[in-house]
């Protein structure tokens, strides 16, 4: 309890600015109420602790040695946990759960992301929590255990009878109480204020626990509306004709490209409001196409774009669907139907395929070609995340010329994930990660307008269309200090389209999507079915009801027609940001999708 207590101390140390906004108060709520699951918590090692000890009766040597060697194992384990989440807290918004052992396999990439992060400052907070909480344990705990001798025959019954009551007594605190319900992270949440409830959690019992969740858990704990009721308000919110409103293309099967900017927020579009002088070349190309100005990321990790926007599937809250190959396999895919109408299909990705279990999902897409990290030369790799940017886009320039038509081609940007390092001179000074976020978007950008300029002037550009879309969000560049809460700003994401098969030009589609909304819409405007993708609609279908919806970790956002916003947490079933014109009813909406989407992903 003492060493979970310290853990949680230092988390608010050193998110001190959140803290200090929370206020005192808020601060001292945060270690009486988080008590509760450190007691829960405890209760596991504890239960290890007291079964050496009722064994001691009769090995006593041994059995201190083997709980000296696991409570150390134990402390050093949750102090990198906790100098770990500390981080990842910062980016990511909630504390560390089993999504990061999704980055186990690819050790490099893990240790780019790394790279944007203080690693002195974490290594030292490390060697801290490790040196304080062993010598707390040599001093106050070893000597007793330490001393212990051989007993007499009666007391080591009675020891070892003791010892084992003990153990099966901590069921109860190990559950939270004799309450019906074991307790869950709603049970320590107490505020309205975000940071304070995420602190109060405790750190190692919400990493077991999401473990348990996406490991063994078949139910859906999303379950508040009647099942019939829940199903046809999503069906109602997600109904849209097949055929749109408006053609937007000249030519019946024009060739295809995406091109998936990672991390390509809106708050980097002057012209959606962002931050001048970051993407001049797209804010350019946004009078040369289509803009969707009121478009939105499914959710906020890489995976969950990808199969929202090939998939049309939206992201969960606690888990990725992408992890499962047996569930993925059951998704539609744009690569998959486009092949059936005679596309040839082709995925760019500088990168490793085995990130998140890419490579899985893709190859079950049914893409022809995978151009990946290892058709690159090592010279070209300037980060350990794989080739930069302007090289896949030169090999897609070069690859294009001897593809056979019409084709589909996405490509994956990698440049501007942490640790922000491109091979470009500086155009946006400054060492700090907000300074080095934008630079390498300015990089992005000028890759992204060197690779159109040149498309212009191949054979193929006018029977092209270039779709540009994010993966997800970011947090990155904070533009005022209400960001941090106002969920929707960082899920906002530009979307345009672009090529001379487009029909139109200089226009702006205000309508409220999506990612997910990309394959029904694209596929409409192609004449083909998109009758395989429920969760998709059609953007420019006449009878469409305007919306749009992306979850969070234990969270949704809502955006309705009338320019109100609202994000709502699932575990302590509260508003914790508003904006504009919404209520109960969003709210209710918003639950429903999300009760539908779980049992739809728990079913597959």
């Amino acid at each position: 309890m003492g060493f979970f207590t310290l853990l949680r101390g230092v988390f608010v140390l050193y998110h001190h600015a959140e803290a200090a906004r929370a206020g005192f108060g808020t601060v001292v709520g945060i270690f009486v109420h988080g008590a509760r699951m450190d007691v829960a918590a405890s209760s596991y090692p504890s239960a290890v602790v007291f079964v050496l000890t009722a064994l001691s009766a009769f090995v006593p040597k041994l059995a201190g040695r083997v709980i000296l060697v696991f409570s150390t194992l134990m402390l050093a384990s949750f102090s990198l946990l906790a100098t770990i989440d500390m981080e990842l807290f910062r980016a990511w918004g909630f504390r560390v759960d089993a999504a990061i052992l999704r980055y186990v396999n690819t050790p490099r990439e893990m240790l780019a992301s790394a790279g944007a992060s203080p690693i002195l400052l974490l290594a030292i907070v490390f060697v801290l929590l490790l040196v304080v909480s062993i010598a707390g344990f040599l001093t106050l705990l070893w000597p007793g255990i330490r001393a212990w001798e051989p007993l007499s025959l009666p007391v080591q019954l009675l020891t070892f009878a003791l010892c084992g009551g003990l153990t099966w007594l901590l069921y109860y605190p190990s559950r939270g109480g004799i309450q019906k319900m074991p307790i869950t992270q709603s049970t320590v949440y107490f505020s309205r204020n975000a940071f304070a409830n995420q602190a109060a959690v405790n750190v190692a019992w919400n990493f077991v626990d999401s473990i348990w969740w996406q490991t063994y858990r078949t139910d859906n704990p999303y379950r508040v509306l009647p099942a019939g009721e829940a199903l046809r308000i999503a069906d109602s919110l997600l109904a849209s004709d097949s055929l749109p409103s408006a053609r937007l293309l000249r030519i019946r099967r024009p060739d295809i490209i995406v091109i998936m900017w990672e991390s390509f927020t809106s708050k980097l579009v002057e012209r959606l409001g962002g931050v001048k002088g970051v993407t001049p070349n797209i804010d350019s190309l946004t009078h040369d196409g289509i803009l969707f100005d009121r478009f939105y990321a499914t959710g906020d990790r890489s995976p969950e774009g990808l199969v929202g926007f090939l998939s049309g599937y939206p992201a969960q809250p606690v888990t990725e669907i992408i992890q499962h190959p047996r569930k993925t396999a059951r998704l539609p895919a744009l690569s998959r139907d486009l092949a059936r109408a005679g596309y040839h299909t082709a995925f760019y990705y500088g990168g490793d395929p085995e990130f998140t279990n890419f490579k899985s999902y893709l190859l079950q897409a049914g893409f022809d070609s995978l151009v990946t990290k290892d058709a690159f030369d090592r010279r070209d790799l300037h980060t350990s995340w794989g080739a930069d940017d302007h090289v896949v886009l030169g090999r897609l320039s070069a690859d294009i010329v001897h593809m056979p038509r019409p084709f589909f081609v996405s490509l994956f940007t990698l440049s501007s994930h942490e640790p922000f390092a491109v091979p470009m001179a500086t155009v946006i000074p400054g060492t700090d990660e907000r300074s080095r976020f934008l630079n390498s978007h300015a990089y992005t950008d000028r890759s992204i307008g060197d690779f159109v300029r040149h498309a212009r002037t191949q054979p193929w550009w006018d029977s092209t269309l270039l779709v540009i879309i994010a993966d997800h969000g970011h947090r990155l560049p904070v533009l005022d200090s209400l960001q941090s809460v106002r969920r929707w700003e960082t899920f906002s994401i530009p979307m345009l389209w672009l090529g001379g098969a487009l029909a139109v030009r200089d226009t702006v589609v205000s309508q409220l999507g999506t990612q997910t909304d990309l394959p029904s819409t694209l596929l409409s405007q192609l004449g083909l079915d998109a009758s395989t993708y429920r969760w998709s609609r059609n953007l420019f279908a006449a009878n469409l009801k305007s919306w749009s919806w992306f979850t969070f970790t234990d969270g949704f956002g809502w955006v309705n027609g009338a320019g109100g916003s609202v994000a709502w947490d699932n575990v302590g079933r509260r508003v914790i940001a508003q904006q504009g014109a919404t209520g109960a009813g969003d709210i209710r909406l918003g639950e429903a999708m999300l009760q539908v989407l779980v049992d739809d992903y728990v079913k597959r």
